[in-house]
């Protein structure tokens, strides 16, 4: 009876999400190691001090973010990206104990590297280095989250990872990139230099106060606080790549972003580009809410409704995490 009952209020104070997918490595967090068509309970830790506040996912892992700073992570760990000083794949969330004595704000998960922002402004990663895309000044991976050393003495506000490049805002409103180079995702570099593995600025904004910074695949993109779009990388507009970030749909007022790895998904108030392709929604309902993965895009209305749209390739899963609040 007392062992029914203390499983009860476990499953009653637990933090409830919903995951579907590919699952082969453990991503959609349910204890399993198997492939799921049709969304299945995620069971957060039920002592977690605060709820759920944000989900990131990364190729085949993911992190979540809770109210009060405490960070867990699940999926593949072949590169240590999971921050639990292994490469063990884990199949349900486990707390990252390292972050115990830090307040965490920001979290974002690379293909196959993560990364951490503390409330004081501290950058932490771990993961897959071969690119550089840890800021180590090598190309080493971690297994355990180490802060970065370029920025000790910055303050570091968000953090956004690609396939195998990281970006970073500060608080001053500089933008930084590190890692790969090859479509020009880290901004304008030298000739033939395939990765840097120390962080760089990246040049080309204007006068203009920077609200947050995105990546994904091999394209980054950043939005003002008035609602513009700056882009560089893979090519999402036109036929060239760009190493300088270009501002796009100047007259949108966009307020949210999302990229996957081909294509791009933003959020406004307008629809009067002519290059963009409008998503119909049902008919009352405004959307709230955006996100992309692989080749994968999905939406948020204010009732509630989910909409997923995309691959669905029976060999290639895309998998998803909804959080329910």
């Amino acid at each position: 009876m007392e062992a029914a009952a203390a499983a009860e209020e476990e499953e009653e104070e637990a933090v409830w999400a919903w995951s579907w997918g590919a699952g082969t490595d453990g991503q959609l967090g349910n204890g399993g190691f198997q492939d799921h068509h049709l969304p299945q309970p995620l069971l957060l830790p039920p002592r977690c001090r605060g709820l759920v506040s944000f989900v990131a996912g990364g190729g085949a892992h993911a992190i979540a973010l809770t109210s009060d700073g405490e960070v867990f992570t699940w999926g593949r760990g072949t590169h240590g990206q999971l921050g639990h000083g292994d490469v063990e794949n884990i199949p349900h969330p486990k707390l990252v104990k390292f972050f115990e004595n830090y307040m965490i704000t920001c979290v974002s998960a690379g293909w196959n590297h993560s990364g951490f922002a503390t409330d004081s402004g501290q950058l932490f990663m771990c993961g897959d280095g071969s690119f550089g895309q840890l800021g180590a000044g090598d190309n080493h991976p971690r297994n355990l989250p180490f802060e970065v050393a370029y920025f000790t003495t910055k303050h570091v506000v968000r953090l956004a990872l690609g396939m195998r490049h990281s970006l970073v805002l500060l608080k001053d409103n500089s933008v930084y990139g590190f890692g790969s180079t090859r479509r020009g995702q880290i901004g304008r570099c030298t000739r033939n230099q395939k990765f840097y593995d120390v962080p760089r600025i990246i040049d080309g904004f204007p006068d203009c106060k920077i609200g947050n910074i995105y990546a994904n695949g091999d394209h980054s993109a950043a939005l003002d606080e008035s609602g513009q779009l700056y882009i560089w990388g893979r090519a999402l507009i036109g036929e060239h790549d760009d190493d300088q970030p270009r501002p796009v749909f100047p007259s949108l007022g966009i307020s949210q972003v999302a990229l996957g790895w081909h294509h791009a998904l933003v959020l406004s108030e307008s629809s009067s580009s002519s290059t963009l392709v409008k998503v119909p929604c049902v008919d009352g309902e405004q959307v709230v809410h955006i996100a992309a993965g692989t080749e994968h895009s999905a939406s948020v209305t204010d009732k509630g409704t989910v909409f997923t749209w995309g691959w669905e390739s029976m060999d290639s899963l895309v998998w998803e995490i909804l959080v329910i609040k």
